[in-house]
């Protein structure tokens, strides 16, 4: 059964970047969810985030992203810890995108609050479904929405905020539990985000959440989490532009996957393989392949990234 390891918020001001403790240190395995709010719709960029100009392929997978028409923005991340990974803190960082010179913004700065989750390793957790929802209007209070869930999930976290407010928010759900909430009084009006915690949820889990102040507009990630196998197999990847880095293509990325071969005990990720070297190895991962514990445990030993999700 997924378990929730620790749990830490994070707030941060006029800022380019925000440090998200993550309330303990995980190991490997430990499956790290990290829910982010920001003021404006300023680029937000993930611990190791790469391109094609680095050597290094992305170790965080973002899932979907929301846009309130206060132009606030909902963010939610995922990673399984692995050999390559150290310490008990994450940075994402803030940049401004490439100004086109046609009344776009050029935002230098956000304020931010973050909520972040560790699951328990031991049980093999994984992402199974995430998805975006939310409110276009001031609402009068109470929110009662259908999660956009496909599948029934041992445990789901549900993730409500709302810019403009430092309103402290319940889910009258009698199986949900607070994981974390945090407020921060700046901007003007605050902000705020608050996790919550079900388990055995079924397919279009109705949570029902109630703010002590009616925000403008709120947004709410919904994440399904499993650990039933056999599990998918990402390959880690960078962003890419789909042609030239000029600045209209530089603001639409593309995810470009990295094949992971296993060498006698040694992974590495590569692209633009030959096919002697794909003959040669001992074992072959590409994206959205299905794997077996022994595959997972080792790929995540290895420390060569990807991440995994359920199908479940």
């Amino acid at each position: 059964m997924p378990s929730i390891k620790f749990s830490s918020p994070a707030t941060a001001t006029a800022a380019t970047s925000i440090t998200i403790p993550l309330g303990g240190t995980p190991v490997v395995g430990d499956l790290v969810v990290v829910y982010l709010l920001v003021d404006n719709e300023i680029v937000t960029h993930q611990p190791g985030w790469a391109t094609e100009f680095t050597a290094n392929p992305n170790p965080w997978f973002k899932m979907e992203g929301l846009r309130s028409p206060d132009n606030a923005t909902l963010s939610g991340w995922y990673h399984t810890w692995n050999a390559s990974d150290s310490g008990s803190s994450v940075v994402f960082t803030f940049v401004p995108a490439p100004t086109l010179g046609i009344g776009d913004k050029d935002l230098s700065t956000a304020n931010a609050v973050a909520v972040a989750a560790t699951f328990n390793g031991a049980s093999r957790t994984a992402v199974l479904e995430h998805a975006v929802y939310g409110t276009t209007e001031r609402p009068v209070g109470t929110i009662r929405m259908s999660s956009p869930q496909k599948l029934p999930a041992a445990l789901t976290l549900e993730a409500v905020c709302a810019n403009g407010t430092t309103a402290t928010w319940t889910d009258t759900d009698a199986g949900s539990t607070l994981v974390n909430q945090v407020t921060l009084s700046t901007p003007a009006g605050g902000m705020s985000l608050a996790v919550f915690s079900a388990t055995n949820t079924p397919v279009g889990y109705r949570p029902m959440f109630f703010s002590s102040d009616g925000p403008l507009f709120s947004m709410i990630h919904t994440t399904s989490v499993s650990d039933t196998q056999p599990q998918l197999y990402n390959g880690p990847y960078i962003e890419e532009a789909p042609m030239g880095m000029n600045a209209l293509m530089a603001r639409y990325r593309m995810n470009r996957y990295f094949t992971v071969l296993n060498n006698g005990g040694t992974f590495s990720a590569q692209r633009y393989q030959s096919t002697d070297q794909i003959a040669a190895a001992t074992q072959v991962f590409t994206n959205n392949q299905s794997i077996t514990t022994t595959d997972r445990t080792n790929l995540l030993n290895s420390g060569v990234g990807g991440d995994f999700r359920a199908v479940s």
